[in-house]
């Protein structure tokens, strides 16, 4: 399978209302990571709440061959060393275990829970990434902003 990423431009807005449901705002931008093949969407990270400092990100991976092409590279290296950001946030609810996971395994930790923020009796996790805590850059990534 023949992978490739792009931008998130106005024509994938229906296909995230599906499968993210983020608030789509000026500043949402983002990171597609496709089949080219058959242009199936395998991953997708949504970035918004832009400030000078962070934003806070969201995160789909429907199909893991995605990580193993560079998906987490394009993405981190995308906020950090493109945009130049320091810290990124994201919001978890608490009852997906799978997605928390994700979270603690790409180098988030959980910095606050938002009591009942999410649905009755669901938490909300506030997750946070700094980029001198990131993991997720290529050589020659890192390089290319030296």
């Amino acid at each position: 399978m023949k992978v490739d990423f792009g931008p998130i431009t106005p024509e994938f807005y229906p296909w995230l209302r599906e499968n993210l449901d983020p608030v789509l705002c000026d500043d949402t931008n983002g990171i597609v990571c496709y089949n080219v093949e058959n242009n199936d969407i395998l991953a997708a990270s949504v970035m918004d709440n832009w400030t000078k400092r962070s934003c806070q990100i969201h995160v789909w991976i429907g199909n893991p061959i995605a990580i193993r092409h560079g998906f987490l590279y394009e993405t981190f290296e995308y906020i950090y060393l493109i945009t130049g950001r320091k810290t990124i946030f994201g919001l978890t609810p608490a009852n997906n275990a799978k997605a928390i996971k994700f979270n603690k395994h790409v180098g988030f930790k959980e910095i606050f829970r938002l009591p009942e923020a999410y649905d009755e009796g669901v938490d909300y996790i506030l997750f946070q990434m700094d980029k001198d805590e990131c993991r997720w850059f290529r050589p020659a990534a890192l390089e290319k902003v030296a």
